[in-house]
């Protein structure tokens, strides 16, 4: 890691007038950690920091120490001055300490309280939007994933509706998904516009304000083929778990090098937080900072997106829509392998190489995954404020020609009730995104 060369006016002018020194103990680790990567951080990361020390740089002492109360007396609870308390970057032992303390959840409350009279601060200095911008998630199980008609949406709960798709004209090279993606070409040469590209054209596009991530490479594959620059401000962030290969397999590799304690968990930890991954990544990757670290620090979170392609792709939405609120995420499911006895997947043992037996597919697994996995997606999109309106959720289960929509009441296709077209359907979330 470096130091980020330079930080906004208002940022660096609180930091020279020694902000830091008025946040509590527990404060440090997280923001000094957000300081020192600053150069891997996306837009809304580095808001989200920039607001709190500005807004406590604006405080007089009184103010302050008002603001910081709750928390500055739950530190002293917990004992937090007699721990081995890392101020300079998250740790496991830090997690540790302050998960097993009874106030965890008390102080995890307060320390929400003050980001929010932050953001609260900011909201009334520069007022909100009159018009929410809109957002789309895209999410896609492909035909290998047979479903069952009866039962594909049941877990949704209601929350939206099915809706029929005329799949018919889909060209049988390619998937309805990166039709929708890319945009069609008619007999006459004509091409109509692309979901994606409806999204660059969006006023004020910021870095990662789109995603695409899938489990397999065909979609990424495509779409890289296409790219012009990969480092573009208005290209999508674009994540493939099976392009990733390589590095899922080092991170794998160094993870089970460690013994079964919190100090070697640290320095196995540490020491893959600072090798550098960029000859382990694809190029799309590996050319843009922010992105290489986002998918370090997700390997490192577990979760399964180490070892399972479907994994990889809902706790990378999920990180996605935390980190950096993004307009667009597109999300594609795929096929995992069974998994191997005498493997420990906690562990993030690589089942290919413990274990010599060949993979299998397991496609009736992955359609179960995929179904429960999709909806995860949404409901951590759900999580965040951007997200709670204005925003719509098509899930399309290609084996069904089916899709699940989730949308306010003036989306355009929120009223069909006959078989939608994809022509039909990329119109409207073109026109929505757009």
């Amino acid at each position: 890691m470096v130091e980020a060369d330079r930080y906004p006016g208002q940022l660096d002018e609180a930091l020279n007038q020694g902000v830091l020194k008025r946040l509590p103990l527990t404060f440090l680790p997280f923001v000094n950690q957000q300081l020192h990567q600053w150069s891997y951080l996306f837009p809304n990361e580095r808001q989200s920091v920039e607001r709190l020390l500005v807004y406590v740089a604006h405080l007089n002492a009184e103010q302050s120490s008002a603001l910081f109360q709750d928390v500055v007396e739950l530190e002293k609870r917990m004992g937090v001055r007699q721990w081995q308390f890392s101020t300079t970057e998250q740790t496991i032992q830090n997690s540790s300490q302050l998960a097993r303390s009874p106030y965890f959840q008390e102080w995890r409350r307060a320390v929400q309280a003050v980001f929010d009279a932050a953001d609260r601060n900011a909201r009334e200095s520069h007022g909100n939007p009159e018009n929410p911008p809109h957002r789309l998630v895209l999410l896609d199980i492909p035909r290998s994933l047979s479903l069952n008609t009866a039962t594909a949406w049941h877990r949704w709960q209601g929350m939206g509706k099915p809706m029929q798709l005329d799949l018919g004209a889909a060209e049988p090279k390619s998937s309805p998904l990166q039709l929708l993606l890319a945009g069609t070409a008619s007999a006459g040469g004509n091409a109509s516009e692309g979901i994606l590209q409806a999204a660059r054209n969006r006023p004020a596009v910021t870095h990662a304000d789109t995603w695409v991530i899938e489990a397999g490479v065909e979609l990424i594959d495509s779409l890289v083929a296409g790219e012009t620059s990969v480092t573009s401000v208005s290209n999508p962030v674009l994540l493939s778990y099976g392009r990733l290969d390589t590095c899922r397999q080092n991170f794998s590799h160094e993870m089970n090098t460690m013994r079964k304690d919190l100090a070697d968990a640290d320095a196995v930890f540490d020491r893959l937080r600072r090798v550098d991954i960029s000859p382990w990544c694809p190029p799309e990757v590996a050319a843009d900072p922010a992105v290489r670290e986002f998918v370090r620090t997700l390997y490192l979170s577990g979760n399964g997106a180490v070892i399972f392609g479907n994994s990889f792709v809902e706790w990378a939405a999920s990180e996605a829509f935390r980190r950096a609120r993004p307009s667009l995420v597109v999300a594609r499911f795929g096929v995992r392998s069974k998994p191997k006895p005498f493997t420990g997947v906690a562990v993030f043992d690589n089942p290919d190489q413990v274990n010599p037996l060949p993979a299998v597919d397991d496609f009736e697994g992955s359609a179960v995954d995929a179904q429960m996995l999709a909806l995860y997606v949404w409901l951590a999109a759900g999580r965040y404020e951007e997200y709670q309106q204005s925003t719509v959720c098509i899930c399309i289960a290609e084996s069904l020609s089916q899709a699940y929509m989730v949308a306010p009441p003036e989306f355009t296709l929120e009223q069909e009730s006959g078989p939608v077209s994809l022509s039909r359907l990329g119109h409207a979330l073109r026109n929505w995104i757009g």
